[in-house]
């Protein structure tokens, strides 16, 4: 027909209206430079804000709360997503074949899906350890939280490892060749054994990531809330003595804390469950949709995703001051000495003075702040005339015991919102991000 016409291949293909027997999805030309804006403002704040999370967490002389742990843990998913996952997209949407090779090809999607199994894992388990500490504050001992959040930790690793594991197999780089055109596309694709099997994976990644992690995070907030703003029965035993101003800050603290972490929850839902939604209805084909409009429908909702790495950083700055002053410290490079601050004795900071120690320990009627370290650190309970209190706990009645970068020095930390009032501040006022 091509002889016959007496065309060349481009006049035949033009009057013809002939269309690409590779069909290769684009997004509208209008739209590519506010994706490209896009993709750019999110790698910038995602790697700055994370990548400053992470300092000034590694930046402490003591590393040893488990919310520290756990803060970490979702600032380093974001940044696998802010470093790996945005440019490999960005290029996707900007050139017509995949130009990272066949390794990249894997690890990107692989590193996408680890990331969000990662994030929303670990903020499970910030609120399961909220609900420890806020409901039953006594129950658990000082190293017992400290070793269950590192295994938790570990854990919510291997298991994201592990749902994110079929990824690498399935991810491949095919070259299709348009004979028409005379054209080779390259592309990055999952390639399944049958549709039934990618069905499965979708359904079994949608659930296992977020449905019951959501689900069972708004049970855990929702009973921490319930008693936060109920009764306020919290402490009333331990802090029977303390003015009721006083239980009323520590309160405060504890519900800032609260809602610092359920919003950083619902923004991820927010941010994450149209994509789940998306390629739940792509695979099981409910949408009628051409080609171009499902791979713009998809960006989009990817890109919501990717917006959610930036949204952490951004909410621990609004609702916490002490974060918000050394990020912008950092980022000045005018980095304030709180981290490094001399110690004077424990539980005394040198710009404190020394009556506000005196007066909680009377008002608690405790032993002296170093006696109590001690044992604490020793793993001991302290000694009340002459009796050793098995179920006290001093990192929950007090806060936790951080060692100094003194050896033979132990301070106190009273900044987790879990567990103590913003009266009795340290200099190492910082040492827990979720605080207020």
């Amino acid at each position: 027909m091509l002889k016959a016409s007496n065309l060349s291949r481009w006049q035949f293909i033009q009057q013809y209206s002939i269309p690409p027997l590779v069909a290769v999805p684009r997004l509208p030309s209008a739209l590519l430079p506010v994706f490209g804006v896009l993709y750019v403002l999110i790698f910038g704040l995602a790697v700055i804000g994370n990548g400053a999370v992470l300092v000034l967490m590694c930046r402490k002389k003591a590393l040893q709360s488990p919310s520290t742990f756990f803060i970490c843990s979702l600032a380093l998913s974001d940044l696998l997503i802010g470093i790996v996952c945005v440019p490999a997209s960005l290029l996707q949407h900007f050139f017509k074949n995949w130009l990272a090779g066949n390794f990249l090809c894997k690890l990107v999607p692989f590193l996408q899906v680890t990331a969000i199994a990662t994030s929303i894992l670990t903020m499970t388990c910030i609120a399961v350890e909220r609900f420890q500490g806020i409901l039953y504050p006594l129950h658990i001992r000082n190293n017992y939280i400290l070793h269950s959040s590192i295994i938790m930790l570990v854990a919510v690793w291997i298991v994201a490892l592990a749902i994110a594991a079929p990824m690498w197999f399935v991810q491949k780089v095919q070259v299709k060749y348009d004979f028409l055109f005379d054209v080779h596309h390259t592309s990055c694709l999952e390639v399944w054994p049958s549709q039934q099997w990618r069905r499965s994976y979708t359904v079994c990644l949608s659930v296992m990531v977020f449905l019951v992690p959501m689900v069972t995070m708004a049970i855990l907030y929702g009973k921490i809330m319930r008693e936060l703003w109920g009764k306020h029965r919290i402490h009333e035993a331990v802090f029977q003595t303390l003015p009721g101003s006083e239980i009323n800050k520590i309160t405060r603290r504890k519900r800032r804390a609260v809602k610092m972490m359920a919003t950083v929850v619902l923004l991820f839902g927010a941010c994450w469950a149209p994509f789940h939604l998306v390629s739940l209805l792509l695979d099981y084909e409910k949408l009628n949709l051409d080609l171009d409009s499902e791979f713009l429908l998809l960006s989009l909702v990817q890109i919501l995703g990717f917006s959610n790495s930036v949204c952490n950083p951004v909410v621990y700055a609004a609702l916490n001051t002490n974060f918000k002053r050394d990020l912008l410290a950092l980022l000045t490079h005018r980095w304030i000495p709180c981290f490094w601050r001399k110690q004077a004795r424990v539980g005394v900071s040198v710009t404190e003075p020394r009556t506000t120690t005196e007066r909680m320990e009377r008002r608690v009627r405790v032993q002296p702040w170093s006696k109590v370290a001690w044992d604490a650190e020793n793993g001991e309970a302290p000694v009340t005339n002459g009796v050793r209190s098995e179920s006290f706990n001093p990192m929950n009645l007090l806060g936790a015991i951080w060692p100094s970068s003194n050896s033979g020095t132990v301070i106190l930390n009273v900044t987790d919102p879990v567990h103590m009032d913003a009266t009795y501040r340290s200099d190492q006022k910082t040492a827990g991000i979720p605080s207020g």
